[in-house]
């Protein structure tokens, strides 16, 4: 009898310190997936601000591209008003 309490208490003795172990494992792992989350969202802001960076970029250079089409337009019109008056 004594045998199967001592054997008894041997494997709640090992179950306990499986436990304890695990128990401590699974801290190390919950610290990794929030490393590795906040990881994430920084890259997912970063590639979500390099995307609003090329949306302004685009916007700018239509903006320009516009700009240098009525300036063009304006430097022909200017032209011809003035080659009546120079000859």
């Amino acid at each position: 009898m004594r045998d199967k309490i001592a054997e008894l208490e041997n494997l709640v003795n090992s179950a306990t310190l499986l436990i304890k172990e695990l128990e401590e494992e699974n801290g190390l792992l919950h610290k990794q997936v929030s490393s590795l989350l906040k990881e994430r969202n920084k890259t997912t802001q970063g590639s979500m601000k390099t995307k609003e960076f090329k949306d302004w970029q685009k916007k700018v250079k239509n903006k320009l591209s516009k700009i240098c089409i009525k300036i063009e337009k304006a430097s022909t019109q200017q032209d011809e008003l003035f080659t009546d008056y120079g000859e």
